[in-house]
């Protein structure tokens, strides 16, 4: 189903600790050797299994999507990392007397505190030198788009307070307070500008008074975003339904149409054409 050279390689992340192959040892030295890994078999110490330099790179983009895609605001109280610290995502701040095993699933589903994480293993990622590669010729795999094709690092201070700024936007009681809704959201996109949700509840706000401009441009901004993660940070609902929104915004933004004043217009509003 997905050929054999794949297979292999999901085979050979099936055997290896990838905790301690991509946190505890690429990230923590910061670099992706050029001599390659070789690392115990998991299921029996005594064999090692060898890894190239690109298989780790693609074994930390590989866990660069499963993260991206995977996690939420669960893990965080699952593991600990509820705050600002101990997730066992971030290299020597794993503390297992902070794991909580009941928590409950999914929780309240806050975004997660990950895009710090991921940011750093793009920066690895670029460790990576091309000329390293055996010349099978096939094409070398492009770098990631996001966090500026992995040339910005995210920090955690900066990602957990971002989301303590969204999660107060989306659930404020005081919603037609526009010009706090706008500066929290703003604020939130300053300290965490890799993340697509709180530019579209800007956009929205934006389009509520008619700032029809700035509505399209932060809605834009938002769909590119889209289009580089291929997965939501705030997974509340599905990518999917976040990219079809996002359009609905910006498509009445750019058509200059005033926000609907009935609530059973809202409900029906749709991308149609």
């Amino acid at each position: 189903m997905i050929g054999s050279e794949a297979e292999l390689l999901v085979h050979m992340f099936c055997i290896i600790d990838r905790q301690k192959v991509v946190v505890e040892t690429l990230l923590k030295q910061g670099f992706i050797p050029r001599e390659g890994l070789s690392v115990p078999h998991l299921q029996d110490a005594s064999k090692l299994v060898y890894l190239s330099p690109e298989t780790l790179r693609m074994l930390v983009v590989f866990t660069m999507a499963d993260v991206a895609d995977q996690y939420f605001g669960w893990q965080d109280q699952l593991f600990g990392g509820g705050g600002k610290r101990g997730s066992m995502i971030i290299p020597g701040e794993d503390d297992a007397t902070l794991h909580n095993p009941t928590a409950i699933w999914p929780g309240v589903s806050r975004p997660g505190l990950w895009m710090s994480y991921l940011s750093q293993l793009g920066k690895l990622v670029r460790t990576y030198n091309p000329e390293w590669r055996v010349d099978d010729g096939k094409p070398a795999l492009d770098i990631p788009p996001v966090f500026d094709n992995c040339t910005k690092v995210l920090s955690v201070d900066d990602e957990a307070e971002a989301i303590e700024l969204y999660w107060s936007a989306v659930t404020a009681t005081d919603e037609d307070d526009y010009h706090k809704s706008v500066n929290v959201l703003q604020k939130c996109i300053t300290k965490n500008p890799f993340a697509f949700e709180p530019q579209v509840l800007l956009a929205q706000k934006l389009l509520h008074v008619g700032d029809f401009n700035e509505a399209a441009q932060t809605a834009k901004s938002a769909l590119e975003l889209q289009i580089q993660w291929g997965t939501a940070w705030d997974k509340r609902i599905s990518f999917g339904s976040w990219v079809a929104w996002t359009r609905v915004v910006l498509q009445r933004a750019e058509n200059r149409e005033s926000w609907p004043t009935s609530s059973w217009e809202v409900n029906q509003l749709g991308l149609v054409r």
